[in-house]
């Protein structure tokens, strides 16, 4: 196939963009493909005098453009390094040679393009008229469909990276020697923000020595701001500024690093991360980009929770004193190049340039689930924690006459993912009596399934512990919880004394979480699933569940989307479930 390739940059010499073209090309060239390379941007020398600054520009853009389809094979595939101008470009020449057009978003280029009018413009325009849309991260999909949100045809596919080195380097509990780098280190690395985190984590923790090393060319008013903020936070003797090396050099100078830091606002994968990572050198990375993503559901400690400096302090200090960190890393490292390997990649890009891409893994198509609180089944009025026992059966009547089926969230895991969108995972909190008396008969005459949520401090016992209920409910002792788990049902874990984690501080919190998963497991086995009381929730404590539970469970906040709020799903009330199944 003839393939051309509309690039800004396209260099070994130059930045990550650059860089991860040239090797795009290579694998295209090495899969059989004749690659022409063309450039996004005129040459130069263009008049920019006169009454309209802009005309010079334009009429050798003109130029460019007739020049470029004057030799362009009709029927060709034109593929887009990059959003912005470069697409737009790109999807000019498609139109007029009448030939394919991709895009591959890369980062900025999707993730800030909606503060700026016209590369706005210049992404809608080209996804309006591209046969298929690449990106390196979920995120940078997410900020495509704030653009064209009817897009279907977007895919995420990182760029591959091999390990060079299997072992992980010690990261020492003191004489830390952090780093960050880029070809231009300016602040889309968020360095502002690694300083004042530092400031911060250096007051708390003196007695940890710690050292910043910037690598990278910084422009020189960046430059100087930088030093500014140095000296006014006392952090002269502790930052170092590197500046502009060639990339064997980085990589060399990385490879000493301790700890590579990153605080930027938005990235596509990062080069100089996955690097870092190749090298055995752990990483601590702000919430964005395809590595974060991936890290952030296996080892959330590696992915900063917060932009605020003092929360980061805090996290990197935890990080710091995990007993077994570097087993986390090596256990995420291993996983992730396997994912990311050279030969996957090129894998799932033969398939697309095949034309058969409906499998390919890293095809964006997120996955919503739809959960349902309860509480107990009991009687005939209903309250804040009473589903009648009527209300519930009709309620049980009218998922299955709709072709829908209530599961645990266990089950619900253990489904193809074709099959998941015609179930709702049913979960009950607190594990009250009228769940074996009332809702178990019901739910057995379809043959669902749900998760009941259990204090291990209250099993068989009252809930004289919640004054707020009026009503005296008996919890269920162990014999009856062990009938629900014989008919299917899922034990899942609700603290043990149904304390908000808001209110505790680390050692409490730390109890309510390992204790109730210890307990219930010494008696109906692994518990995997957990519910926060009162749906009480933050950033911090949602890190913390993640350590213990595989899934969380909220009430009124939360998402559905289970790649990106697996520990923390919005679940839905009886009446919300019939808003919904009405609607599809």
């Amino acid at each position: 196939m003839n393939i051309y390739i509309v690039t800004s940059e396209n260099s070994s010499f130059g930045g990550g963009l650059a860089f991860s073209c040239l090797a795009f090309e290579r694998m295209l060239r090495g899969l059989g493909h004749e690659v022409t390379m063309i450039q996004s941007s005129p040459a130069e020398g263009i008049v920019t005098a006169g009454y309209d600054p802009n005309l010079g520009f334009a009429l050798a853009m003109e130029e460019k453009l007739k020049s470029d389809c004057r030799n362009l094979e009709t029927g060709s595939l034109i593929i887009s390094f990059g959003g912005g101008m470069t697409a737009y470009y790109s999807a000019l020449i498609s139109l007029k040679s009448h030939c394919k057009l991709w895009v591959l978003f890369r980062g900025s280029d999707a993730n800030l393009a909606k503060w700026d009018g016209k590369k706005t413009f210049y992404n809608q325009y080209a996804l309006s008229l591209a046969e298929k849309i690449f990106c390196l991260s979920e995120e940078i999909a997410a900020n495509i469909k704030l653009l064209q949100p009817c897009l279907n045809n977007i895919y995420v596919i990182p760029n591959y990276c091999e390990r060079k080195n299997p072992e992980i380097i010690s990261l020492p509990k003191n004489n830390i020697v952090m780093g960050c780098g880029a070809t231009h280190l300016n602040e889309k690395k968020g360095i502002i923000r690694i300083f004042r985190m530092i400031s911060v984590f250096r007051r708390i923790h003196p007695e940890i020595t710690m050292t910043l090393e910037l690598a990278g060319s910084i422009d020189d008013d960046v430059l100087k701001l930088y030093k500014t903020i140095v000296e006014e936070d006392n952090l002269s003797d502790v930052v170092k500024f590197l500046g502009a090396m060639s990339r064997s050099d980085f990589k060399d100078t990385q490879a000493r690093w301790n700890l590579y830091i990153q605080g930027s606002i938005c990235e596509g994968m990062g080069n100089s991360v996955t690097d870092a990572m190749s090298e055995g050198v752990p990483v601590i990375l702000t919430n964005t980009g395809f590595i974060a993503e991936f890290a952030k559901n296996v080892f959330p400690e590696m992915v900063f929770s917060s932009f605020e400096p003092s929360e980061m302090a805090d996290e990197l200090y935890r990080l710091i004193n995990m007993h077994n960190v570097s087993d986390r890393y090596r256990e995420l490292y291993s996983d992730i190049f396997q994912r990311i390997n050279e030969d996957k990649i090129t894998d799932i890009w033969r398939i697309h340039l095949s034309g058969d891409s409906k499998s390919h893994i890293f095809k964006v198509a997120p996955e919503t689930i739809l959960s349902v609180s309860l509480h107990d089944v009991d009687g005939e009025k209903h309250d804040n924690i009473t589903t009648p026992i009527d209300v519930f059966k009709r309620f049980a009547d009218d998922v299955h006459s709709s072709g829908y089926n209530l599961c645990s969230m266990a089950d619900y895991l253990h489904l193809p993912q074709d099959q998941r969108n015609n179930y709702i995972v049913c979960t009950f909190d607190d594990g009250y009596a009228g769940l074996i008396n009332n809702a178990l008969p019901i739910m057995n005459l379809y043959g669902f399934t749900a998760t009941v949520f259990v204090c291990s401090d209250y099993i068989g016992k009252n809930n004289d512990w919640n004054y707020k209920d009026k009503t005296t409910r008996r919890h269920l002792d162990i014999r009856e919880l062990k009938t629900l788990q014989n008919n299917g049902w899922e034990i899942g874990s609700h603290g043990v004394t149904h304390q908000s984690l808001l209110r505790l501080n680390d050692d409490d919190l730390e109890y309510q979480l390992s204790e109730s998963k210890r307990r219930l497991q010494s008696i109906f086995g692994p518990i995997s699933s957990y519910a926060y009381p009162y749906g009480d929730i933050s950033p911090f404590i949602e890190n913390q569940v993640r350590r213990y539970y595989d899934s969380a469970f909220l009430l009124t906040q939360g998402g559905v989307f289970l790649e990106v709020d697996r520990h923390r799903i919005h679940r839905y009330y009886i009446s919300e479930i019939y808003q919904i199944l009405k609607s599809k």
